[in-house]
């Protein structure tokens, strides 16, 4: 079982490698013309691989947010570029994604309460 000492090492681990979100594995950048895909990924054609890298991919990405609190955040962008028909990499990297929204709501309820405060 891995403890939260070990995960936040993990975490941090994979941030301290990553400058931005163009570092990203499953990110993709294009000509000038075709821009940057958020989500440039390939199916391995077998479900329970593509979890897992799924689930790869999500702590990926949450490294990346965690070490870029102040950034604007690149969820949205992620999800414009999958595809309609959601696959198991998709599944599973949401599903992960939203277990970290989910424990950090209220982080996310103070933060919001700041950006109403601002405005």
């Amino acid at each position: 079982m891995t403890t939260t000492t070990s995960r936040r090492a993990i975490l941090a681990g994979a941030a301290a490698k990553q400058r931005g979100v163009s570092d990203l594995s499953f990110v993709a950048s294009g000509p000038k013309s075709k821009g940057r895909c958020f989500w440039h990924v390939r199916s391995t054609a077998d479900g329970r691989e593509d979890e897992k890298i799924g689930r790869r991919y999500a702590l990926e990405f949450l490294a990346l947010e965690e070490a870029d609190q102040e950034g604007p955040g690149h969820l949205q962008l992620i999800v414009k570029d999958m595809p309609r028909k959601l696959g198991a990499m998709e599944i599973s990297f949401l599903l992960l994604v939203s277990r970290a929204a989910g424990a950090g709501a209220d982080k996310a309820r103070r933060l919001s309460a700041y950006w109403d405060s601002c405005s």
